[in-house]
């Protein structure tokens, strides 16, 4: 039939979606000629391979951190004991230490499209390795991601799993819900109102442990002939944070977030840069000890900026990567003044 002839085209033009949908349609009638069935049954079968895609990549870098176990900034911490305040010196394995260290990431992310969803599933590893191994780090992510399955996607979903080692010891896991819609597209501007809960474990220190709830909303904007960047996010988030366990020092803690990100083609290559504020304060006093008992008051800045450029003489699929990092975190309480800045250079490889 002509319909039979027409999901063909389409198939060897690459729209695989639309000539699955036009075969299954096919595949429901009851006025098939003997062996056409069948026929549609196979190459429906031989098609769905094509809605499936993998991708992964590797990386290795070399850079040095002037913080690596993210020490508190003084050397001295004031305690107030029996009412009275008391200066007390910091062990020096507690203060600061910078080195240089080495960088491996590993990931693969598997993608298929079908009738109106899209499905992503990611696994990504990540490596931080110096000469003094209890300040090495690794960061493994689990991420499954739903979407809408149109060039002007409308609505996604996303789970996610975090897990953090450092010094050999597990610190952090995390996970993570996720739920976005585009209510307007403006300007090449899309408006996206978010919602998100993590629950955030503390191996170490359970006390610590919560569940983090925010609300906001996102913005993402494409220029393609911008010469200032192709392209421009920002997001503004309120948050609340609920201790899970009665004896967490503060209790509960609420705030908000600024997020922004930019993307701009330098040359031959893709400038990416991201800034991130943060502001939380506890619900109550957070120690006697500290700050004879004030609550705490924390707002953390970061920047981040990488710079990728593709460098055939590392093979084809290789990239030449440049990255500086740096975070201050400000707060009522001294212990938790902290202060770092890391840079490293790179390649990465898809595959």
């Amino acid at each position: 039939s002509s319909a039979f002839d027409y999901a063909e085209v389409l198939f060897r033009r690459g729209q695989v979606i639309s000539a699955l949908e036009i075969n299954d349609q096919l595949s429901e009638r009851d006025d098939l000629p003997d062996g056409m069935g069948q026929l549609i049954a196979v190459r429906s079968r031989q098609w769905r391979a094509y809605t499936v895609d993998y991708a992964g990549g590797v990386g290795l870098a070399y850079g040095h951190d002037n913080n690596l176990n993210s020490a508190p900034l003084g050397e001295r911490l004031t305690l107030t004991l029996s009412g009275r305040p008391i200066s007390l010196e910091v062990s020096p394995e507690f203060r600061a230490n910078g080195g240089s260290y080495t960088g491996v990431t590993a990931g693969v992310t598997r993608t298929q499209e079908g009738l109106g969803l899209t499905s992503r599933v990611s696994g990504s590893l990540r490596g931080r390795f110096s000469g003094v191994s209890q300040y090495e780090m690794v960061q493994a992510s689990f991420l499954i991601d739903l979407a809408e399955s149109s060039e002007d996607s409308r609505w996604s979903t996303l789970f996610g799993a975090d897990h953090l080692n450092f010094g050999k010891n597990a610190i952090f896991s995390s996970s993570t819900l996720r739920a976005s819609y585009r209510v307007a597209n403006i300007n090449n501007c899309s408006f996206l109102p978010t919602v998100a809960a993590q629950y955030q474990y503390f191996h170490k220190q359970p006390s610590l442990s919560g569940v983090e709830s925010s609300l906001g909303l996102e913005m993402d904007c494409f220029f393609l002939q911008s010469d200032l960047a192709q392209r421009v996010g920002m997001a503004v988030s309120a948050l609340d944070n609920r201790a899970t366990r009665s004896n967490r020092l503060g209790s509960d803690r609420s705030g908000w977030r600024l997020n922004l990100a930019i993307q701009k083609q330098v040359g031959s290559g893709q400038l990416l840069a991201q800034y991130v504020h943060t502001d939380l304060g506890d619900e109550s006093g957070y120690s006697s000890i500290f700050s004879n008992g004030a609550k705490r008051e924390e707002s953390l800045d970061s920047f981040f900026v990488r710079y990728l450029l593709p460098a055939p003489f590392f093979g084809r699929s290789a990239q030449f990567t440049a990255s500086l990092y740096h975070n201050a975190q400000r707060s009522t309480i001294e212990l938790f003044r902290t202060r770092g800045t890391s840079a490293e250079i790179g390649v990465n490889w898809g595959i």
